[in-house]
């Protein structure tokens, strides 16, 4: 047994001996072919490595080059963000500081668009002027509002930078205001509310673009919820602080009120809002410095999806205008209450718009997260989904309300109407605005300004129109025309739905920049 084994042992040696013979044997062989290629092609592979050499060294002193560019320029700006430092990867702390900035200054623009409606009857008697010139002081408001935010957009998204346009626009509106304040004339009461309205007007569109600079797609929703809330709630805390200032102190307090509000906002802004933006332009040439262009942000309307988008949003947030501006009329003429009691009725959608808001922009960042979870990736039009349910409940909504209004039914059931109204419109705009920042999120601010420019210009028309409608079709089919509009106008978004990514592929490959892939 041991003879067995010894020989099983000596032949297993023999046989690894003679593969290491054959294996040193086959390595000489390759060693002798690789030393004649060498002196063939060594010149050549010589050459070749020297020359990728000196790329790499070249690559990595151009990028330490650049990174110290970035550096001495993000110097003289103690808030700029630097390239490593992305802001959705800051901590939860901060960003709900930056989120409550931005809230308190996106009220601004509400609040000081709808401070002046209690005093516009005394303005017309004090400054000695027509009913037409004192309305002008609203309709101007909100025309500048629409046209203003596209070039503070444009400037923004451009030049890469929110904070110095927040600081910009908060002087622009103080200074404005200061003089409406001392004014003693309608004519420069009129100029410097236009001017008063474009200062104001960077906050929505700039506060859009912060928040999608530090929120992910799915948290978006809800921080956007937050902003809106208090955005819709302004045109309920201005009449009301404008009422009381008015009432016991003078229509001028208004706009002090509103100028040191202004500069509240505007050293919270200096001291303690960082630059948000990925990249701060620096340009160190000639060559590198951008264009401007104050209508850029039109050119987003190239784009079927936000064409379609913004056309759909218009119409369905004119459906609340002209329901406000139908309220004093019909309330006092059909249910004879007072201008106090017609007041109190506006609860009703500011409840409406604040639960829409906050419940709209949680189901929306809901939905997208159960969509990607299903899918394989994740896109825009995913959010889209969540707008279903609000662009069901509005016509449904304002459709009973008109009609049954106009038969002089119920005021509870009216005013719960007109909250699930309010509910429905907030949901779908919420969606359908968030949307838009998803899919252009390297232009937020252009996509946001565009948006509310089409909205303001449609609402400030559907106003002034209104009484026409109204004593031309009649309560009901007033609100009919208009809930139909709103109907069509919704098969727009179905379109967008099915289409919208296809349309963004194709951007894509004509190399517009816009982005497929939610970031």
């Amino acid at each position: 047994m041991e003879k067995n084994s010894y020989a099983i042992e000596s032949t297993t040696t023999d046989i690894a001996s003679q593969h290491f013979v054959v294996r040193e044997d086959h390595n000489t062989q390759n060693d002798e072919i690789i030393s004649s290629l060498k002196q063939v092609f060594g010149p050549v592979i010589f050459e070749n490595e020297k020359k990728i050499e000196t790329e790499q060294n070249y690559k990595e002193k151009s990028d330490v080059h650049s990174e110290s560019m970035v550096a001495i320029s993000d110097s003289t700006d103690s808030y700029a963000t630097m390239p490593d430092d992305d802001p959705k990867n800051w901590p939860t702390t901060k960003k709900w500081w930056i989120l409550f900035v931005v809230i308190v200054s996106g009220m601004l623009s509400p609040v000081a668009s709808t401070i002046l409606y209690p005093a516009l009857i005394i303005l017309q008697q004090e400054l000695q002027t027509s009913e037409t010139v004192i309305n002008s002081l609203v309709s101007i408001f909100i025309y500048c509002m629409a046209i203003a935010p596209i070039v503070w957009a444009a400037y923004s998204d451009e030049f890469a930078t929110r904070r110095k346009v927040y600081l910009a626009s908060m002087m622009v509106f103080i200074i404005s205001t200061i003089i409406c304040a001392i004014s003693k004339n309608i004519w420069l009461l009129l100029i410097m509310r236009a001017v008063q309205a474009c200062g104001s007007s960077a906050v929505l569109s700039i506060g859009s673009a912060i928040i999608s600079d530090i929120y992910v797609s799915t948290e978006r929703g809800h921080a956007y919820g937050l902003f809106y809330l208090a955005y819709w709630l302004g045109p309920f805390i201005g009449p009301m602080c404008g009422g009381y200032l008015t009432e016991y102190f003078g229509w001028r307090w208004m706009f002090w009120f509103l100028a040191i509000y202004g500069g509240v906002i505007f050293i919270i802004i200096l001291c303690f809002l960082p630059e948000t933006s990925r990249t701060v332009s620096s340009p160190t040439n000639a060559s590198t410095k951008t264009r401007f262009n104050p209508i850029a942000p039109l050119k987003l309307l190239r784009y079927p999806n936000v064409t379609l988008v913004v056309i759909y949003i218009s119409i369905i947030s004119s459906t609340i205008h002209l329901q406000y501006v139908s309220v004093p009329r019909n309330f006092s003429q059909r249910y004879n209450l007072s201008s106090s009691t017609i007041g109190l009725l506006f609860i009703a959608p500011a409840a409406g718009c604040a639960f829409g808001s906050l419940l709209g922009g949680k189901y929306s960042d809901f939905v997208l997260r159960k969509k990607t979870e299903n899918a394989d990736s994740s896109y825009p039009e995913m959010r889209i989904h969540s707008a279903w349910s609000g662009a069901l409940l509005v016509p449904c909504s304002y459709l009973a309300y008109g009609w049954l209004l106009e038969n002089n039914y119920n005021l509870i059931v009216l005013m719960i109407l007109w909250f699930l109204g309010s509910l429905g419109t907030l949901i779908v705009f919420n969606a359908l605005s968030s949307y838009l920042v998803d899919a252009y999120t390297s232009r937020s601010a252009s996509a946001t300004a565009l948006n509310n420019c089409f909205r303001f210009m449609v609402a400030g028309t559907v106003a002034i129109l209104e009484p026409l409608m109204e004593d031309t079709f009649g309560t009901g089919w007033m609100f009919t025309f208009i809930v139909s509009l709103g109907v069509v106008s919704g098969l727009l978004v179905v379109v967008v739905y099915f289409k919208g990514k296809e349309w963004r592929e194709i951007s894509d490959l004509m190399n517009t920049g816009s982005s497929d892939q939610i970031v």
